[in-house]
């Protein structure tokens, strides 16, 4: 497969992607595909404050929250930009506010973004060729939330994953407005092969590096025609997943109950929920796009 190339006369708008050639499996949202298009359904650039996230804490937490923020700030390691108060409390609720283990967290994940160099990951792979992975930014949620659609039909590399997760990972973060914390991940199990998916490993890797280094942004985890054998992996990876992490995985199908046609609704948009409806009936029949933005049927018509 070739990468397809966005047209020079309308370029996408730069921020909603994370790279500058696209997968031959995705296809463009017409809702994404222009900055006036894109326009639409943005969310606002405040969805909720600071002072609004203060209050939902009780008095005790509050306080906790002080002595934690005057702890980390007497580290040497301390950016006020970056360890501000939204992410203090997301580490503070990752480990039920213990201030021990909380400041044990964040050193840790201070270390490892230091050391690695984490916020300026690309995947290099993709770079060279975009279709060995497909993990692409594909809107909004009802809730604000970005949202992050994932194949394993268009995206064949598996052995590798990590670099190009955190990459999508820190690009997903970039499109929440103030007051959103958290994103939604919707994977395609399409292709789904149990010699070379269910080693636990690899999705070890990804599940402790999102646990560890980006608490509590998980906000929902949609696993899409999870195969039987995938039961396999799953036991092996649940003892090692935290139980508010396994609370946001959600097991939804395209021909029987629970049905992305009827769960969907409830938590996309219209146009973004008719947009993965049709992403997962292209996957299951392995049919490449035919135009690179996609339209909803009233469209085309």
């Amino acid at each position: 497969m070739s990468a397809s190339v966005p047209n020079p006369s309308s370029p996408l708008p730069r921020d909603l992607f994370l790279l500058p050639r696209q997968n031959d499996g995705f296809q463009i949202p017409f809702f994404l595909s222009t900055e006036e298009e894109a326009a639409k359904v943005r969310p606002p650039a405040v969805v909720k404050t600071l002072e609004a996230r203060l209050r939902e804490l009780s008095v005790k937490q509050q306080e906790t929250l002080r002595d934690f923020k005057r702890l980390v700030k007497s580290t040497p390691w301390y950016n006020e930009n970056e360890h501000d108060d939204w992410m203090l409390i997301r580490y503070l609720i990752a480990r039920n506010f213990d201030k021990k283990k909380s400041f044990a967290m964040i050193e840790k994940s201070v270390k490892w973004h230091k050391e690695k160099d984490v916020d300026n990951w690309v995947c290099d792979t993709c770079l060279v060729d975009p279709n060995k992975h497909l993990m692409q930014f594909v809107g909004w949620d009802l809730q604000s939330r970005p949202v992050c659609f994932m194949t394993m039909r268009w995206g064949p590399e598996r052995k590798h994953p990590l670099k190009h997760c955190v990459s999508a990972f820190n690009h997903l973060v970039k499109l929440m407005p103030v007051g959103v914390e958290q994103w939604v991940c919707v994977t395609d199990f399409e292709t789904f092969s149990y010699v070379k998916d269910n080693h636990p490993r690899m999705a070890l890797s990804v599940v402790s590096t999102i646990q560890d280094h980006f608490p509590e942004r998980l906000g929902l985890m949609i696993l899409v025609n999870a195969p039987r054998m995938f039961a396999v992996l799953w036991a092996a990876l649940s003892p090692a997943i935290e139980e508010k992490t396994r609370a946001k995985v959600l097991f939804l199908y395209t021909k029987s109950k629970p049905k992305i046609q009827t769960e969907f609704a409830n938590i996309f948009p219209a146009a973004l929920a008719e947009y993965l409806c049709e992403s997962y009936r292209r996957s299951e029949g392995n049919v490449l796009p035919t135009a690179p933005v996609w339209y909803p049927a009233q469209r085309k018509e």
